[in-house]
């Protein structure tokens, strides 16, 4: 029997795909996209010194003129594959839902400004505003992985799934008049890549544990 780990309850919002278990949460301020490198800003002193990290690690600071260098690191630009950086789940983005459900790799990040930037097939963006959530993802995998329906549900309809899970794609509904558990067992269980969606608003809800 492995460790044992009861992580409480998450949360779905109808139509928006959201990760059971993450690092931190942090806000977005705004995005931008150009030549295919997409930019999120969390805003000034919000970016921490690990998990939005590029291939280079953090950047670090000239301790006599106080500028910064290696902020886009060397690897940055050079392959679509990212370089080997740090990954961060996004969700819950109003304007970018594009973004939604995706687990990208950092380039580089700039502690400048609280920004990080990653490679995203898109049409170029200018700076826009947009609040969806961010967090570093866990290195953690698991042997198994159980969502049960919250009390309070009433008739809401969680669904299970990948990062794009919805009411019509899902691997399972949860409800407290049906189906209200789901069990994922296995070796190297990534529960930072289970989602949920919810019929509702709120109420909408499930307990999540995890055996390492």
């Amino acid at each position: 029997m492995g460790t044992f780990r009861a992580i409480g309850s998450v949360e779905a919002t109808s139509g928006t795909p959201t990760p059971i278990h993450t690092g931190t949460v942090i806000a977005a301020v705004s995005f931008s996209i150009l030549n295919n490198i997409a930019t999120i800003v969390l805003g000034a002193a919000n970016l921490p010194t690990t998990g939005y990290n590029g291939p280079n690690g953090y950047p670090t600071q000239n301790a006599t003129t106080s500028s910064e260098f290696d902020i886009h690191g060397g690897n940055s630009g050079s392959s679509p594959q990212g370089g080997g950086g740090q990954q961060v789940t996004l969700w819950g983005f109003a304007t970018a839902t594009y973004f939604n459900g995706k687990t990208i790799t950092v380039l580089d990040c700039n502690p400048t400004n609280g920004s990080f930037r990653f490679y995203f097939t898109h049409a170029n963006v200018s700076s826009t505003a947009d609040t969806g959530n961010t967090a570093a993802a866990p290195v953690q995998s698991y042997r198994s992985v159980r969502l049960e329906c919250g009390q309070s549900n009433g008739s809401s309809i969680v669904y299970v799934g990948d990062g794009n899970v919805s009411s019509t794609k899902y691997v399972a509904a949860l409800t407290l008049t049906g189906q209200s558990s789901y069990v994922i067992s296995g070796d190297n269980i990534r529960a930072d890549r289970i989602f949920i969606d919810g019929s509702a608003s709120s109420n909408c809800s499930v307990q999540c544990s995890l055996i390492q």
